[in-house]
């Protein structure tokens, strides 16, 4: 979790800027700059895929080779 919020404001900052010097050399207004970048930072910290963090696995989670009761012998 200290990922995302470290990583949030990141991109929020790095999406306006950029954003700013293209629309400054494009001509564009610079006004959607900071909402392009707040609603980058809310999926950065959101992650509903799963793409920059990781799929979301609980705990309880058996892995194949570890099931009780399982054991693994050289024949």
């Amino acid at each position: 979790m200290v990922k995302r919020i470290a990583a949030a404001p990141l991109w929020f900052v790095s999406i306006w800027l950029t954003y700013g010097l293209v629309a400054y050399f494009a001509g564009w207004p610079s006004n959607p700059g900071a909402i392009l970048g707040a609603l980058a930072a809310a999926l950065v910290f959101m992650d509903p895929t799963g793409f920059f963090w990781g799929p979301a696995t609980s705990h309880s989670a058996v892995t194949a080779g570890t099931l009780p009761g399982r054991v693994d012998r050289a024949v």
